[in-house]
């Protein structure tokens, strides 16, 4: 997401949670919106959730608690939870709430908070409560079978913290106890000799992201304070589980640093057949830990040894399902007491492997058949490589296909396949890394012989050790490479959950501090982004997989804004592989921003995902021939144009180019509007309108008037001359409504234009007669812009507050200007998913649509949406929007111009 995006949606989520919390009839709607621009902000998850409970929507509010819960373990969400599904009569739900809220959380008896438990808990049927009180003791409340007797020590005395070196010597750091974050935890510092102090916590720090409901308190602990100590400084609570960063020694910081670029001499020719050791360190998630077992188990070569080490997981179950492995003789299997972090659990497993080529495994990767072997090979290839990685979903600069991650992870078939797929397309070819990457790192053992272990001293729990040892070895002359032909999935973020970005950033700056220049060699590597050509070799064998045995392929040429033009191509893309096709999707490329960016943008290819095979860009200027020649390839037999916003005017040459057919479907007037939807402004700043489809000498004169929202840069005449040749080529062209055929068959006579609807409108429609008195809550389908009339809306919402009319506007969906309707009364909900806008319109109970669209759309997809939901929609009479309501009387087809007065005077009086 684009930085000045991102701050946006911050900046809209921040001013709805305001006003949700400010309660109002319309107090969960704002909150909705809030959560729906800012999704990961469990306070705006939690005050949500409680809006829920309070309108009496226990189901919702039930899940809405639970996933908070689970997702941070938060004893608010847990007793949410367990309110909601009181009310619900959900027992199971109630009883999983109250077991985790009184095993793993500290109790206050607030607001009669304990009274609530043990009544909850007697509905569950419980004669009795056990749970744990600020002062650490145990209580068990009445007799009888009981609910959270079995008390999860290490959860309820747990602390969470990070420490972090000064460059003068001394610490600091926060430090939390989420059981009981109202207070600050007992936090103490241990030295080398064993000797013990408690560190004094501060005030707590401010609220941020990455631990918004976790009272976080600051330490400090200067170099005068730890004199007489012995460094390394282990940190942690009264339970002795030790803080991120820990152990940790000042003088750390002191290393001389050595700059990142520097290349050692190239090392000696390394002797072949070595053994081999997979190395996987286990802390949490047992189902991941397991599937990645099994994984590598059925992947390792016979001769292999598997050394798990399990680093004192305090997860039930996990260390038993690894004794019963070790047992069957199918691991070698190592144990901390303590938990020691992913550096050390690593340097236990070196110790027994010497001289043995190694690769590290996380314990939540799949390892498909092969990618080993491929690794080896890779590995051994030339004597100067000292680490390699595979290709990930999740993997950092391995990342694929997108290059920077968030890819989604494929289960263990998938991933098999794109490890296929990755060696057939690009074999053994391997490219240079600044660094390697943990999750899955082969490392030559005369590599490992030279640079030693992992620097747990340095990086603590872990994040950043695979960086320092790629770049000692890179100081030793060895280098990493990056594996194009092999593929491993990962999931990450199961280990390291809450603490882990301010560790990151900690072991990050220590790097750069160590190694100079680090963080430029890493983004001049992804400036240069030598794997692309093999990430694209990759996305097009996964095309030639896709098409592999298709009846016909068929290409869709379209844009990438979304819309109801995507919705279409995605309904038609569906139906040809319904009838045994396959479907591609040549759509713009968009840009990171495209404000700064503009037209013609890349065109790019997939099957129908652009995430799917983002690095299958076309500039068609210059690669135009390269794109026909890979489509040739793949098959193409029939050509759908859709759309060309945004594409180079090549793009219009790709059925001729290929010699299939063409069949064009008009979503919009394009063809013979620059503007697109026949609007213009008969004078600048002023509000958009129809303009009535002139001659083509005024559309002339009125693109030259005003150049603003021009679309094509052709002349108007050149630009209908071009459409009649396109249409009389093309083996079918076809509107979604009869208006839009009609007017199309006006421009271009002799041309036929087939109505081809896309929706049903015989469907069953029930209207809900809005109220006869009292306000009426007008619901606006959909994004709307100045095309859909967004002047019109406001103008509306305006004489409503001036009028002091009974009518209130709510847009489902998005706008151009969020902030100008709130300003003038209108509520917003923010753009929503296909397939979402009934659930807002229900939840938001508005008595009538208003589709204030000034132009004549070819289709209209939320009048669909409002027949859906039962409301009777109100329309200007022009496009489709108003032939449908005529054509089936469900519905108020006004005058076009009608003043913002008169359309609020039909609104308040409309009935089915």
């Amino acid at each position: 997401m684009r930085p000045a995006n991102h701050a946006r949606l911050e900046k809209a989520a921040a001013a709805a949670w305001e006003k949700g919390r400010r309660g109002g009839a319309l107090a969960r709607a704002w909150l909705e919106r809030a959560a729906r621009f800012a999704p990961d902000d469990p306070r705006i998850g939690l005050d949500l959730a409680r809006a829920r409970l309070e309108a009496r929507d226990f189901a919702a509010a039930r899940a809405a608690y639970e996933a908070l819960a689970r997702r941070h373990d938060i004893a608010a969400g847990w007793m949410g939870m367990a309110l909601a599904a009181v009310q619900h009569g959900d027992m199971p739900s109630v009883t999983a709430a109250l077991e985790a809220l009184l095993t793993r959380h500290v109790v206050a008896d607030e607001l009669g908070s304990v009274a609530f438990l043990r009544q909850a808990a007697a509905l569950a049927g419980f004669g009795a409560i056990a749970l744990t009180r600020p002062d650490g003791t145990r209580v068990r409340l009445v007799t009888g079978r009981c609910l959270g007797e079995a008390a999860d020590e290490p959860a309820l005395t747990r602390v969470e913290g990070l420490v972090t070196p000064r460059p003068d010597g001394g610490l600091e750091g926060w430090a939390a106890r989420p059981a009981w974050p109202d207070a600050p935890p007992a936090l103490f510092l241990t030295d080398a000799t064993g000797r013990r102090r408690r560190v004094r916590l501060g005030k707590p720090l401010p609220a941020d992201n990455q631990a918004p409901l976790l009272s976080r308190y600051r330490f400090r602990l200067s170099a005068r304070a730890l004199a007489g100590l012995t460094p390394p400084f282990r940190l942690g609570g009264a339970a002795g589980v030790e803080i991120f960063g820990s152990p940790v020694d000042p003088a750390m910081l002191a290393e001389p640093p050595c700059p990142a670029q520097t290349r050692g001499p190239m090392p000696p020719r390394p002797k072949a057949g070595a053994e081999l050791a997979l190395v996987m360190p286990v802390y949490r998630g047992l189902e991941e830990t397991r599937a990645a077992l099994e994984s590598v188990l059925a992947a390792a070569p016979p001769t292999a040894r598997v050394l798990v080490v399990d680093d004192a997981s305090p997860e039930p179950g996990l260390p038993a399902y690894l004794d019963e492995m070790a047992r069957l003789g199918r691991i070698e299997l190592l144990r901390h007491e303590r938990n020691r972090g992913f550096c050390a659990a690593v340097n236990t497993a070196l110790a027994e492997v010497p001289g043995h080529d190694v690769v590290l495994l996380n314990s939540d990767i799949l390892l498909p058949p092969g990618a080993l072997e491929t690794l080896r090979a890779v590995a051994y290839a030339d004597p100067a490589t000292g680490t390699v990685t595979p290709l990930a979903n999740e993997g950092s600069l391995a990342s694929y296909p997108r290059p920077k991650g968030a890819n989604p992870m494929p289960d263990l078939d998938g991933t098999t396949a794109l490890n296929r797929l990755a060696r057939a397309a690009n074999g053994l070819n391997a490219v240079e890394v600044p660094t390697g990457v943990g999750f899955c790192l082969f490392i030559r053992h005369d590599c490992l012989a030279a640079v030693g272990a992992l620097r747990g001293d340095l990086y603590a729990q872990g994040y950043g050790e695979e960086n320092d040892f790629c770049l000692r070895a890179r100081h030793a002359g060895f280098v990493s490479l990056l594996a194009t032909g092999a593929y491993v999935a990962h999931r990450g973020g199961v280990s390291f959950r809450a603490q882990a970005r301010g560790l990151m950033a900690r072991n990050l700056a220590i790097l750069e501090r160590l190694f100079p220049g680090y963080q430029a060699l890493v983004a001049a590597h992804f400036a240069a982004d030598p794997a692309a050509p093999a990430r694209a070799r990759l996305d097009e064998a996964r095309l030639r997989d896709e098409v592999s045995g298709a009846r016909e392929v068929v290409l869709m040429i379209s844009h990438s804004h979304g819309g109801g033009v995507a919705r279409q191509v995605r309904a038609e893309m569906a139906r040809v592989r319904a009838d045994g096709g396959a479907a591609l999707l040549l759509a713009t490329e968009f840009p990171a921003n495209p404000e700064t960016r503009p037209y013609p943008w890349r065109a790019q290819l997939s099957a129908g995902e652009a995430a799917d095979t983002p690095n299958l860009g076309f500039d068609l200027e210059t690669a135009f021939a390269a794109l026909v020649a890979l489509l040739r390839a793949l098959g193409v037999g029939r050509v759908v144009l859709h759309h060309t916003l945004g594409h180079h005017p090549r793009v219009r040459e790709t059925a001729a180019a290929l010699g299939v057919a063409q069949e064009i479907v008009v979503h919009d007037y394009a063809c013979f509007c620059p503007r697109v939807n026949l609007l213009n402004r008969p004078a600048r700043g002023a509000p958009p309108r129809y303009c009535g489809e002139p001659l083509e000498a005024a559309c002339t004169a009125c693109c030259a008037r005003d150049k603003a929202g021009v679309h094509e840069q052709l002349s108007v005449p050149r630009l209908r001359a071009r459409t009649r040749a396109e249409f009389a080529a093309a083996s079918r062209v076809s509107a979604p409504s009869a208006d839009a055929a009609r007017r199309l068959m006006r421009q271009f006579p002799g041309i036929t234009v087939a109505a081809t609807p896309w929706e049903d409108d015989r469907q069953a429609y029930t209207p809900r007669p809005p109220p006869a008195t009292g306000k009426r809550r007008v619901a606006v389908i959909g994004g709307i812009g100045p095309a859909k009339g967004f002047e019109v809306l406001r103008a509306c919402a305006l004489d409503a507050r001036a009028r002091g009319l009974e009518l209130e506007f709510v847009v489902v969906g998005g706008s151009s200007d969020d902030d100008k309707l709130i300003e003038a009364g209108v509520f917003v909900t923010g753009p929503y998913k296909e397939g979402e806008a009934q659930d807002l319109i229900a939840a938001l109970q508005p008595d009538l649509a208003f589709l204030p669209s000034i132009w004549p759309e070819t289709w209209c997809f939320a009048l669909t949406e409002a027949w859906r939901a039962g409301l009777l929609p109100v329309v200007f009479d022009l496009g489709a929007q108003g032939e449908r309501v005529r054509a089936t009387g469900r519905g108020l087809a006004l005058p076009l111009g009608l003043p913002p007065a008169r359309v609020n005077d039909v609104l308040l009086r409309a009935t089915p």
